[in-house]
């Protein structure tokens, strides 16, 4: 498509619109370059053809030479064909014509241009096929040159386009008018006011003056509460303060009101008057603010902040769905005074104009209006606002790596600024793509130093798939394991991390057992169970809470987390819980539950630790002799010696023959003890083995 130019007729009638007082310097700049456009020799336009085909109208526009033009879409589903300088028929026959895309087109004269109109259906879009040295124009009109939605040049922006449309288009932050700030001369005001009061008065007006909009509100409201002279202008000021609070439709009132008491003070106070026109133009009254602020534009148009208002004007026309004459208002300021904020504004909004058409072949030009105006720019407001649009249309088709060290810049540029929680999202939705296109497994300390950059910014990253699992490998491979830890502390604290918080707790808790941290496993563990009680893991945690009170011999505890394995039901998914559990109720003398315990570890299929089998059949074996089953301590006794490399096999041996003996035994318990003198390898049983042997011998001695 041809860019938009805008004819220099248009300037003028546009000046003649906005700009009633017309003997200015803003109009004379505005009207020369028209006075130059009158100047050209005018193309023609000699025939128009219109051929209906299968799934598209075409539609050829044949003139004298080339033309400039403009193609627009226009409010009532029309598009509008702007040729610049041309004259000639005006073909009323078409204003009759209709097929199933197009119809009613009209041919009108505007100053030296020719404007075609016509109605299209809401179905269709179009495409422009016209050569720039050719003599025609010809469109393509039909359903199957409907764009869609524009979309992100990679999948997984989508979050990122979702509601741009709404922010580029509706965000409206109070404007600065670039009129100077007029304080009222004291000498008004002690017509109205004591000293003190005077005093109280110029301090409300310091506090807006310097951006303190809290304590001027207070101020001023105060004073505007109160009948008398002083009550218009605190008003006025009162409707100041809210308009920059953003507090419009308050702003609004007051300035209503004020106006009803002191209409004339308009007239001394342009400043106000732009922000009284703009709370009015916020409110929809697009008419009477228009009206309000192009005289005011006109009676200060030879003032260096009057590009700005016609910039405002231009803002309200494109409300009002006058979108050619507002881009008309907005070139020609950014054209004829490039030296003033006021072009940087303009271009600004009509690059604004074209941010929801963009693409990843297109977007480079409108960003580099946002660049340009985010470096040259005096005002920090507008320089914040180019600069957010510069990394926001970077971030929808660029590269993921430089826009996502953009959007890092713009953080710690404007640490505060109004877009913050726009430029988290960003943020976030970059690092994950980052993540994703990227092969960590060939650095894994370049992973580490991206989780340290990046921890406050994984919302979308820790979902991935093997996130865990990958990051996990890499601090380990970097030998990170306590930083680790420390990062996955920080991520399950985190809002966002909720969909995988349980997740993030085992991993913390499997992490910290790694490099005997267990205060922090524990810590881990008892909050995962707080918050996450019905998890699938909380049976699972709970035995390893248990493990951990047991290593440290808090025997009392582990009673407490584990009981719960002996009801019915119940079962272990480490069977060492068994153990653990009835090794400290043992220790606690609680004897029947140890045995119950120890008979479920010795009974599980599967997870049995060898090690810890000796002391099983110990404690079980022990649990039963003290509740009075000495039959079935036996058999356990008898079990642990059959057990490969027993290194108790002399204690157990020791404990069989004893309870042998109890039994009336005593053929099998000396042969016992005979067996541990001769082949034990304790001394300290063997000793005890021939005490009893000694005793067995005396006893036997004894009629």
């Amino acid at each position: 498509m041809v860019p938009i130019q805008v004819s220099q007729p248009a300037v003028a009638l546009l000046c003649r619109r906005f700009l009633p007082s017309a003997v200015t310097l803003m109009v004379i700049v505005l009207m020369l370059s028209a006075v130059e456009a009158c100047a050209s020799i005018p193309n023609q336009i000699y025939r128009v053809d219109i051929h209906p085909k299968k799934d598209f109208t075409r539609l050829t526009v044949s003139l004298a030479d080339p033309p400039q033009y403009t193609l627009a879409a226009i409010p009532g589903s029309r598009l509008r064909l702007v040729i610049e300088d041309t004259g000639g028929t005006l073909f009323k026959k078409f204003r009759r014509y209709s097929d199933k895309n197009i119809g009613g087109l009209t041919f009108k004269r505007r100053g030296d241009s020719l404007l075609v109109t016509f109605q299209v259906s809401p179905q269709v879009g179009w495409r422009d096929l016209s050569r720039p040295d050719i003599s025609a124009i010809t469109l393509d009109i039909g359903a199957q040159f409907k764009p869609g939605a524009p979309q992100p040049s990679m999948a997984g922006r989508e979050k990122i386009w979702k509601g741009v449309e709404k922010l580029v288009r509706d965000f409206d932050p109070p404007l600065k008018s670039e009129i100077p700030f007029t304080q009222t001369d004291r000498q008004v005001l002690r017509n109205f006011l004591s000293e003190e009061e005077q005093k109280d008065f110029m301090a409300a007006e310091a506090a807006l003056y310097k951006g303190s909009l809290t304590e001027a509100e207070e101020l001023f409201s105060r004073f505007s509460s109160r009948q008398g002279p002083i009550r218009a202008l605190a008003l006025y000021r009162l409707g100041e303060t809210w308009y920059k609070l953003q507090k419009y439709p308050q702003a609004l009132a007051a300035f209503r009101e004020a106006e009803k008491m002191w209409p004339g003070y308009l007239g001394l106070n342009p400043g106000i008057t732009f922000y009284y026109g703009d709370s009015i133009a916020r409110s929809g009254e697009l008419a009477h603010a228009r009206s309000l602020l192009a005289s005011l534009a006109a009676r200060l148009a030879d003032k260096t902040f009057a590009p700005a208002l016609l910039v405002r004007l231009g803002d309200i026309l494109t409300r009002q769905g006058h979108e050619h004459e507002a881009r008309a208002i907005y070139q020609n300021v950014a054209d004829h005074f490039k030296d003033n904020k006021a072009s940087q504004m303009a271009l600004m909004r009509i690059a604004d104009s074209e941010f929801l058409q963009s693409t990843p072949w297109n977007y480079r030009p409108i960003s580099s209006v946002y660049l340009n105006a985010s470096r040259h720019s005096g005002d920090l407001d507008m320089r914040e606002e180019a600069h957010f649009k510069y990394v926001l249309l970077e971030s929808i088709h660029g590269e993921a790596g430089e826009a996502l060290q953009l959007v890092m810049g713009f953080q710690h540029k404007f640490p505060r600024g109004v877009y913050v929680a726009v430029v988290r999202t960003i943020r976030e939705v970059l690092v994950a793509e980052v993540y994703r296109g990227t092969d960590w497994t060939k650095e894994p300390a370049a992973l580490v130093r991206f989780m340290e950059e990046q921890s406050d910014y994984l919302a979308d990253t820790v979902e991935q798939p093997g996130f865990l699992a990958t990051v996990t490998r890499a601090y380990n491979e970097a030998g990170r394991p306590i930083e680790l830890v420390k990062l996955l502390a920080v991520l399950v604290e985190r809002l966002w991390s909720t969909p995988v918080a349980p997740e993030l707790y085992v991993s913390i808790v499997d992490n910290s057992e790694l490099i005997g941290d267990t205060a922090t496993a524990e810590r881990a563990i008892k909050t995962f169970l707080s918050k996450f009680p019905a998890d699938p893991s909380a049976k699972l945690m709970t035995e390893r809470l248990g493990s951990i009170y047991f290593s440290s011999g808090k025997y009392l505890q582990v009673k407490e987390t584990l009981l719960w394995l002996l009801n019915k039901g119940m079962r272990a998914r480490i069977a060492e819980s068994y153990y653990r559990l009835g090794r400290s109720l043992w220790e606690l003398k609680l004897h029947k539950q140890a045995a119950k315990a120890i008979g479920l570890y010795l009974g599980a299929p599967q997870g049995i630790d060898p090690r810890t089998l000796p002391d099983a059949y110990f404690v079980g074996g022990s649990s039963l002799e003290a509740t009075g089953d000495k039959k079935g301590a036996l058999k356990l006794f008898e079990a642990a010696l059959k057990l490969p490399d027993n290194p108790r096999k002399d204690e157990f041996i020791y404990r069989t023959a004893q309870i042998n003996l109890r039994e009336g035994k005593a053929g099998r318990a000396k042969e016992l003890f005979e067996q541990l003198v001769k082949n034990g390898k304790d001394r300290d049983w063997q000793q005890l083995a021939r005490q009893a042997l000694a005793s067995l011998e005396i006893r036997s001695a004894t009629p």
